[in-house]
């Protein structure tokens, strides 16, 4: 008889998606002989470094309830990038007899191996120290932007950066948000703005509170 299990996803910054992650669960649990019941699906803005988050609290209910015999994740990191909450739930898993099966490793954790508690307690330090580094260089590169006073983050509808990366320019679907600022200016609902413009509700809206910006490019041009 196959085990119960529940798998665990969370958006990843190496270019692995939610839906590869899930596939990844999902194929290692049929390979594996695994009752995949569940997969907790984090979503795009959780960071590895809150325990609180929604799913993974979720996730450990489950595991605690006795009700759930392994857990499957894409990799380790996925669960924590903290290297203090990682172990204790490694450890936790262990001492309630929850088998943490890894797609990245092909296999499940066995800290009843001297060396794999090793391996996984640093594997751990690295993956917070290196994650750590990357935040504060991140951040680090933000205040530069920003003091320079170029354009920072995802370009809105319609924008692109520049050749140089620094600035926010009119790109490929420009028209297309001119259009949608100038059929509100007529008075058009946001439901007759995406029919005539096929822009969805919620973009429209976000380019209209960006019109003046949108504009500004027109003048400028």
């Amino acid at each position: 008889m196959s085990e119960t299990a529940v798998g665990y996803i969370r958006l990843s910054q190496d270019g692995k998606s939610l839906e590869r992650q899930r596939d990844d669960v999902e194929e290692y649990a049929d390979e594996n002989d695994l009752n995949l019941v569940e997969v907790y699906n984090e979503g795009r803005r959780a960071s590895g470094f809150d325990s609180d988050r929604p799913e993974y609290q979720a996730l450990l209910e489950d595991a605690n309830s006795g009700d759930v015999a392994a857990v499957v994740v894409p990799n380790l990191s996925r669960l924590s990038r903290d290297r203090k909450e990682r172990l204790r739930l490694l450890l936790d898993l262990d001492n309630i007899g929850v088998e943490l099966h890894s797609h990245e490793l092909g296999r499940a954790v066995d800290l009843d191996d001297d060396w794999e508690l090793v391996q996984q307690s640093i594997k751990a330090t690295t993956d917070d120290v290196e994650k750590r580094r990357e935040i504060k260089r991140s951040k680090r590169a933000t205040k530069e932007r920003l003091e320079n006073g170029f354009d920072h983050g995802r370009p809105p509808f319609g924008l692109q950066f520049d050749d140089a990366g620094e600035y926010w320019v009119p790109g490929e679907d420009f028209d297309t948000a001119l259009d949608v600022v100038s059929l509100r200016e007529d008075g058009f609902s946001w439901r007759k703005i995406a029919e005539e413009t096929g822009v969805n509700k919620d973009t429209a809206r976000r380019i209209w509170q960006r019109k003046d910006r949108y504009l500004q490019e027109v003048e400028t041009a």
